[in-house]
């Protein structure tokens, strides 16, 4: 939302409130000029990026603008590890069930070997 103060409302992570924040280029703020962005081994993952001064603050910053469906897929991402990670704290914890339930059997096998050891005297 542009207002007549000289800028957008933007959030900005130094107040930690939505503030009056007026938009440069990145070489403004001492970053490499140019908007558009991608990482030379994902091309397909592209990004607008601005500089950011909070009107409130004076505080700068960059911040980049991506398209939603990246967002979406983060976050269909960072579930899929959440559930990857809540199974494998499950798996672990069977696992060390199964490891006391072998040891127990393990022990009971030797007592039945030195019984058959015993019986055969």
């Amino acid at each position: 939302m542009r207002t007549e103060q000289g800028g957008t409302k933007k959030w900005c992570p130094y107040c930690e409130e939505t503030r009056i924040c007026k938009a440069v280029n990145p070489s403004t703020l001492g970053y490499e000029s140019g908007q558009r962005w991608y990482r030379t081994q994902y091309t397909d993952v592209q990004w607008f990026r601005r500089g950011l001064i909070c009107q409130t603050c004076e505080n700068e910053w960059l911040t980049p603008e991506i398209e939603e469906s990246f967002l979406d897929e983060l976050i269909a991402l960072r579930e899929a590890l959440s559930d990857v990670k809540e199974n494998a704290e499950q798996y672990i914890m069977e696992s060390r069930n199964a490891s006391k339930a072998l040891g127990s059997l393990s022990r009971s096998l030797k007592g039945l070997k030195t019984l058959k050891v015993y019986k055969a005297q």
